[in-house]
């Protein structure tokens, strides 16, 4: 399962509404390996949607996620006024370097010598 970030921007007038999670959620097909929706409307670059995609690989994943939001933004009125501007995998800045710190021999993997 991936947790795929979906940027979404807005137009001055456009409301967000408290179930918008829910009109994403009924526009996935069975196919497209949505499991979970929230909702972030008070996000720093506007609003952000946190789709939780089963899928293969991170690249289907974000496809996927990306296919059911313009799915959303294009066939549900009350998210009118709303636009995709990204979507994707947030990746953690410095986390391998983190996890490399926490092994006592400050490796990631034992040595066969």
């Amino acid at each position: 399962m991936y947790l795929v970030h979906a940027e979404l921007r807005q137009e001055a007038d456009a409301v967000l509404p408290g179930h918008a999670d829910q009109l994403i959620t009924d526009c996935a097909d069975s196919d497209d390996g949505l499991e979970h929706i929230v909702v972030h409307p008070q996000a720093a670059d506007g609003t952000l949607v946190g789709l939780f995609m089963l899928a293969s690989t991170v690249e289907e994943a974000e496809l996927r996620a990306a296919r059911v939001c313009r799915r959303a933004l294009e066939t549900q009125p009350e998210l009118e006024g709303f636009a995709l501007l990204g979507c994707g995998v947030r990746l953690v800045p410095g986390l391998h370097d983190q996890l490399l710190h926490e092994d006592p021999d400050g490796q990631d993997m034992p040595r066969h010598d």
